[in-house]
């Protein structure tokens, strides 16, 4: 006991006498999609009522980050890094239809776009290795706006529709996720930063009818990579 106590002091007392705080800037670009958009808008066109065929794909959006970052380091090898990050994701995705009626057929297709500004803020632990650093931690995730952009055209009618709104009312604001990445330092002030994000919490909520009926509970989990520059002061 007496051994363990002194080697939790002498650990105690080499991580003080370590311990600095680091800080800097981090500029990105992101790759961002969200899982589910295909059974989500499966159920938003229900209301095309008995169409023969719907068929929905998803296709990742580009985006761009930018944020600030303090690592307080606690030992050579090993520090916790925080981070507060303006964040722009989303997804593209596109629909379509077909039916048979006594009239004929008739088809549309509809490309969506969803936008969205995220504030995240990360907290990993962070391990060095040389010039080299990996990270592992949680992030929370607050939407600060969504827009839904659609462009329809149907076979019916030659004029194409096209519709933009906040969306943010309809979508879960919140977003818990797992990041991890490394990074390279290219000089001492100066790197390379890559990482991925994995979503952890469904941002759509359940679709119901007029008389509460359950229509969909699909599980949209957002997904981004990250690649970017850092720069520390």
């Amino acid at each position: 006991m007496k051994k363990l106590f002194v080697t939790l002091m002498a650990l105690v007392v080499a991580t003080g006498a370590f311990s600095q705080l680091n800080y800097g800037v981090k500029l990105g670009g992101n790759i961002a999609n969200i899982s589910g958009v295909d059974t989500h808008l499966g159920v938003l066109d229900h209301d095309y009522g008995d169409a023969s065929k719907i068929t929905t794909t998803q296709a990742m959006k580009l985006g761009a980050n930018v944020g600030i970052w303090a690592e307080y380091k606690l030992m050579p090898l090993f520090g916790v890094q925080m981070e507060v990050n303006f964040s722009m994701q989303g997804v593209n995705a596109n629909s379509t239809w077909s039916t048979n009626t006594l009239l004929g057929s008739a088809s549309a297709n509809t490309d969506y776009t969803w936008s969205t500004n995220y504030i995240t803020m990360p907290i990993l632990a962070k391990a060095h290795f040389a010039n080299l650093a990996a990270y592992v931690g949680p992030q929370i995730g607050f939407a600060m706006g969504m827009t839904q952009k659609e462009s329809s055209t149907n076979s019916l009618t030659p004029d194409k529709v096209e519709v933009s709104e906040s969306a943010l009312e309809n979508y879960n604001s919140v977003d818990f996720s797992l990041v991890m990445g490394a990074q390279y330092k290219l000089t001492p002030n100066l790197g390379i930063d890559a990482r991925y994000n994995l979503g952890l919490s469904n941002l759509f909520p359940a679709v119901t009818s007029e008389d509460g009926e359950v229509l969909s509970e699909a599980w949209g989990k957002q997904s981004v990579i990250q690649v970017g520059v850092f720069y520390e002061f």
